[in-house]
Formats: C-alpha cells, structure tokens, sequence
C-alpha cells in the first residue's frame, strides 16, 4: 500500500491498547532514548517488505536512520521531539485508519521504542528535503549583489543615458545587435502619457513639448504627469490585478461589499503619494497592527478580504464553517506570496510542492500567520477613526471593510496532510518559507489586540536583505514599462518560472528600490529616461532574424492599450471624461438584454448616460457575477484570482463592438461637437486636421487630412441629399469621421 495513497487522519489523541498509555507515556517506559540500531530490526521485521533499500514504497526507506529522517515522497512523517505529532506513530498505533503495516500490528513495547527514539531527536536532526536542498541553488533564492555596471565601447557609452541601457547594451553587443533610433518627439510623450497616466497627451501638451527645447524638457514632462492624481488611477488599476479587487462576492449571491471602494482608493491615493513599498506592503498585511493604525491603514488590509465569497451557502455545521474558513484563508496565503515573494505557495496546501523548495509545512507556518484574523467592517465615529472594540459596523453605518485579529493569542495551527482538515499533523509555528529560514528575521511582537505576527511577515517581505521581494516589485514595473518583465512569469519565481533575461540588471533594480525603501516614482524617472525606453518600436532585418522575440530590448514593443484605457482615451478624446476622483463604484449603460442574466446585486437599468458615468474606467463597479461587457471585450482579467499578466487578445467582437456600440456612437457625437467648437467655420481639412490631431495626439500627414477631408465632403453630401440642412449634414460627416477615429488601430496601441 503506498503511503502516498494513504488518506491520513488525525490519531493524536490514540491510546496503546495494550498499556493503556499515551504515545509520550509509552516512550518514559524507556529507561533511556534508544538508539536507531535498536529500533532497526522491528522496522526491519515488519516494514522492509515495502520500505526496504531498493525502490522503497512511497520513497520512504526505512533501512536506515538517513532514510526515515528524510521521509516519504509526500513530506516527512518524524516530528523531531515529538512521538506523538509523528505521522509514523500515529499510524502505527492499533486501531488506525489508515494503518501500518498494512496487515499485522507492532507490539506495544515496539511501539513504545520507536516512539521513545523521536522524542529524543533533536529539534534539528531533519535534513533539508532533497527539493529544498536542491532549491538553494536556484537563483531566485539567493541574495542579490549590486553588480559591477557593464563596459561598453564608446558608441554604446554615447548612446546610454543612464546605468540601464549599459545592462541592455552589452548584451546586445554580445548577440551582435544594435539598438533602435529614437522615436519621434510626439510619439515618445504619447507613450509616456499611456503609461504614466494612461490618457493621451492633448493637443496644447504636444505643442508645448516640441516648443520646449531645453535639454530636461522630457523629465520635466514624466514630472508633470507624475504628480498628476490620473497616475494613481493608472497605476492603481495595475495593482488591483494583483489584488483580485471587486465591488461584490462572487458565487450565486454576489453580495456587495459597500466599503470595497476604500480599498481601490486608499491604492490610488497611495501611490499619488509616492508611499514607500515597504509602508504599502505593511499596510496591506498589517494594517490594524501598525502603531497610529487609523482608517487608511485598515482599509489597507482588504487586500486580504478581496477575494470572492460565498458567506451565505459556506454550510451550517463547525466543520463546513472550518473548511470555509480555511479556503479563505487559502486564497489569502496564495495571493500574498504569489504578489510579494513571486512564489505559488499555495501549491503546498495538500503536498510538498511538486517543484519548488516549499515543503508543506511552509504552507501552514503562513497560514499559522493569518490564521488568528476575523474579516470585520470596522465602524467608524463621527471624526473618521475606527471604533476596534466594538461589532462589525450595521448596515448603513460607516465602516471599513478590513481584517483584524480575534485576540492576541495566536490560534493552534497544525499541518492538514492532503489538506483534509480530518487528518491534523504535527502543530507548526508563525513563520517564513524554510528556504528563506537562515537569514530571515520574523520576530512577532504581540500587542493588547494583536499576534503581531502579520506585521513580522510584512517586515520581513520588504527587508532589504529579502532576496526575492525586492526583485518581484522591480520587475512589475519593468513589465508595465516594456510589455515583458526582465522575468516574464511576474508571479512565479519558481524553478517552473522564466528565468530572467538579464539577471545582473534585475539585482541591481532591486538593490536600488530596496535602498528607497521602494519609491515607484524613482524608479519610474530611472526606466522612462533610459535610452532603452525611448527606442523606436519598428523592427529591422537583423533583428527580426536573431531575436524576433525582442527578448535583449532592440527595439521598443508596440503594446496595445489595456480595456479601462481604451474607454478612458474615448472618453479623454471625446472631450467628455469626468476627472472626478474616489468614492462608490459608478454603474454606466449595460444592454438590456444582458442585465436578465444577473439576477442577484443587480445593475441598475440606465437609458441615458451622463457625466456620472463618464468617469474613469478604474472607477467603474466591479460586480464579479458580471463583468463590464465592454472592458470584459478587451480581456479585463477574472477578479477570481490575482492576474500579474493581461491577455492581448485579438478577436472579430473587438472590432464589431468598437463600431457598433452604443457608448462609442454616442462618443463620437460629443468628439464632433469637440471638433466643431475648435474650427468655428473651418474647412473640411480644417476639421479634419483638428479631429486627427485629437485622436493620435500628433500633427497628421497631409496625406491623412486630404482622404479625412475627403471623406467628410463625401459623408456631408450624402447627407445634404437626404433632406438634412448644412450645418446639420455637417455635424452628421464630422462625427462619421469621428467614429471611424475612434476605431482606428492607431488610438488602440501605444507606439
């Protein structure tokens, strides 16, 4: 029978039948701890069928004192000290089930000696599993070094604007390849504006940039945009990815959730403020358990409460209000480590993981570190701060939506093999992954109402000594900038992950962030002002050939505009985006014919849109049980999990719905009104002169106004044929034009 079949149950509490005794009682029968050798021949006696030296069952030897230590193939079945924590003795023991051996049954006094041989192990006689001894070689667990800043020949030395392009340089002498021209003046603000802000630069900001001819004209541009509130907006859309963020539960219910919007706020407002990762992190985690905690840092810890629920079908006895409870906590522990450490912990729940150095008990020390908390809306006073000692807030009171410990005694945690909460292991402590445990400091520090012990997961993610936290963070950044990150698997640092394409650059961005505390804007100015970012993004043969992949940065990547800032750039272009910033979710225009298929939390029937649903797309209601059809288009990723990556599809609906919509329609009226307003009594080129220039955010061709000219004269005749007057025939073909605009493959990527 195969240990790793083996449905294991929790036998702690087992007595010996025969002594009537407790595993530790039986093994104080022993005068003195026997050694191995004297343990030897009754494990020789009825194990060696099966866990002999050669392909022992399981992988699990029992030949040798080597071999039990080491364990079976599913994790280690000795507890250091402790007979009774011990998966070998709890299925030795007469009566269990499962049982070993398989048919028979060891003696009492046999029992009692093996039992007595654990208890006088010392607490550190485990060897490392051969996937942890392995995984210390692995590069993402091994501490960074700021590395010596690559040499260059003088072209290349010409060309770098700063210590990034050196990293990006050598490699590309090596593989014999030359970087890109820079890209034009207006398409280099525009790319800027997209990724900074993620709206297009106005026609007065492209003006104003190639007026401006001093020699720090362009930082003070990526200044202007950084303190501007729309980057918060920007940005904060792409950590709300990582934080599963939704405006409801999910499930058949889809309850909603009337404090979430405080969490995407606080995310905006946050970063708009420029607040150190290491504040940021410590407030997500361990908010409440900060000094000065207040309602910013509680709102802060709805990162851990993002995540769907089905609170009103989770069963009605303990043990089906455990494992809901438990499942919760799963979604908490895998979105933590996979966002901060780049690691699927999570894996681990039910196994060692089958790849990385993350033994099961690492899973459960974390879970030992959240497992205290209660999800609470805290209420608030009439000046705004939390009112901990009370309930969770009545409904239409004002509250916080958070998560807080239940007491400041740290709850029991114990390893579940298999998850099964029936088959309890030995007890694990708070603490890090074991991979990290020699040089890891996790000190929890208990307070009137707090462990503590969530804060000292927070401190020891963003220390600057952590090898791997540092390195995930620099590397979200280079992926939003570039459309790949150094490490093109954000959130798997794993052996099963990509391994980065320039390690030495990825170090020392790390190193750098790190000694900021982790300043985004910082390291924003770094990325945006090298040579490397300011790279056209046109291909050349050699490249095409050698590196079609653009995997050594050649060349810039064209990369298309995310769903929210597709909308948000209709919106900016139209001249119709509502700039207001925060508060509830806004509920614009859904088809009437799909509102019937949400039954629960439903969406409001809206006719006419207005300036109250203009607003940015971050700001749009996200209701699990449905998506905003026309962000879901555009891959808008499922709130189910957390997304470090956003498809790029690119389908026929796409294009059907862009021009047949009611939103965009309705659009590009407004942009003709915008249009009309510019020109007075212009001309058709006029007009399209100005219609071009507000959609692609540069002077258009001349080539490009005479066929947009064309067309409006051609559209406007038509009109006029039909019935309509002049003035009206011509709002008619300037939002014709518009429309075609609005769909245009230029507008929907960023060059």
């Amino acid at each position: 029978m195969l240990l790793a079949s083996i449905r294991w149950r929790n036998l702690a509490a087992w007595s010996l039948a025969v002594l009537g005794l407790g595993i530790a009682s039986a093994a104080n029968c022993w005068a003195e701890t026997p050694k191995f050798e004297q343990i030897l021949p009754i494990l020789q006696k009825h194990c060696s069928d099966c866990h002999g030296s050669e392909e022992p069952e399981a992988e699990l030897n029992l030949t040798t004192a080597d071999g039990l230590l080491r364990g079976a193939r599913s994790g280690y079945v000795v507890t250091p000290g402790k007979a009774d924590a011990s998966l070998l003795t709890q299925l030795l023991a007469k009566g269990s089930k499962p049982h070993m051996p398989p048919e028979g049954q060891l003696s009492a006094d046999e029992i009692a000696a093996i039992s007595s041989w654990i208890g006088g192990l010392p607490k550190d006689s485990l060897p490392d599993r051969p996937q942890l001894a392995k995984g210390k070689d692995h590069w993402a667990f091994k501490a960074p070094t700021k590395p010596k800043l690559p040499e260059v020949d003088e072209k290349m030395q010409a060309w770098s604007a700063n210590p990034v392009d050196l990293f990006i340089a050598a490699k590309l002498k090596t593989a014999g390849l030359e970087p890109s021209p820079e890209v034009s003046r207006e398409l280099l603000l525009r790319r800027a504006c997209i990724d900074l802000i993620g709206l297009p630069p106005s026609p007065a900001d492209v003006e104003e940039f190639l007026a401006d001819r001093a020699p720090d004209a362009y930082e003070q541009q990526l200044d202007r945009l950084l303190a501007s509130p729309a980057y918060g907006e920007r940005w904060g859309r792409h950590w709300l990815d990582l934080a599963r963020y939704a405006d409801s539960g999910g499930f058949h219910e889809d309850i909603d959730r009337p404090f979430a919007w405080k969490y995407r706020d606080y995310v905006i407002r946050s970063l708009n403020e420029d607040k150190p990762y290491t504040q940021f992190v410590r407030e997500q985690l361990a908010g409440d358990e900060l000094p000065g905690s207040n309602a910013d840092s509680l709102a802060a810890t709805a990162f851990c409460r993002n995540g769907p629920t089905n609170d009103d079908n989770m069963g009605n006895n303990a043990m089906d209000r455990e494992k809901y409870r438990l499942d919760l906590l799963d979604d908490v522990i895998s979105t933590t480590s996979s966002v901060y450490l780049g690691l699927t912990v999570g894996c681990a729940r039910c196994h060692d993981h089958k790849f990385d150095p993350l033994p099961q008990s690492d899973y459960y020390q974390l879970l030992a570190v959240f497992n205290n908390v209660t999800r609470k809306d805290v209420p608030l006073d009439d000046q705004g701060a939390p009112q901990f000692g009370q309930k969770s807030a009545e409904k239409g009171k004002p509250a916080v939506m958070a998560i807080v410990d239940a007491s400041n005694k740290p709850r029991e945690t114990f390893v579940l093999f298999r998850g099964d909460l029936n088959n309890k292991g030995p007890q694990v402590q708070a603490g890090v992954p074991r991979i990290f445990s020699p040089t890891a400091h996790f000190a929890p520090a208990k307070s009137e109402r707090s462990t503590g012990q969530r804060l000292a997961l927070a401190d020891w993610i963003v220390a600057p000594e952590n090898p791997i936290a540092w390195r995930v963070i620099a590397n979200r950044l280079w992926h939003h900038h570039f459309g790949r990150g150094i490490v093109a698997t954000p959130s798997n640092f794993g052996v099963t992950g990509s391994l980065p394409t320039h390690p030495e650059l990825l170090d020392y961005l790390a190193i750098e962030m790190a000694a900021t505390g982790g300043q985004w804007k910082t390291m924003h100015r770094q990325l945006m002002t090298s040579a490397t970012y300011r790279q056209a993004s046109q291909g050349n043969g050699r490249g095409n050939e050698s590196d079609p992949q653009n995997l050594l940065l050649w060349r810039m990547n064209k990369r298309r505009l995310e769903a929210e800032a597709i909308r948000d750039n209709v919106l900016a272009i139209a001249g119709t985006l509502n700039a207001r910033e925060g508060g509830p979710g806004v509920k614009p225009r859904i088809p009437a014919e799909l509102l019937a298929a949400s039954q629960r939390n439903k969406w409001p029937v809206v006719k006419n849109e207005g300036p109250e649903h203009w607003r940015r797309s971050v700001y749009i209601y996200v209701k699990r049980q449905m998506p905003f059809p026309l962000l879901e288009l555009f891959d808008v990723p499922s709130t189910a999990n957390t997304c470090d990556r956003r498809q790029d599809s690119t389908i026929p609906t796409q294009a059907l719905v862009l021009m047949n919509d009611e939103f965009t329609q309705e659009q590009a009226r407004w942009f003709a009104r915008r249009v009309l307003s510019s020109v007075k009594e212009g001309s058709a080129d006029d007009q399209a002169r100005v219609a071009l220039r507000f959609a692609l955010s540069r002077d258009p061709s001349a080539t490009r106004i005479a066929e947009a000219a064309d067309f409006l004269q051609a559209q406007k005749s038509d009109y006029q044929n039909s019935g309509r007057q002049a003035a009206e025939a011509t709002e008619a073909a300037v939002a014709d034009l518009c429309h075609v605009l609005l769909n245009c493959n230029e507008l929907l990527y960023v060059d």
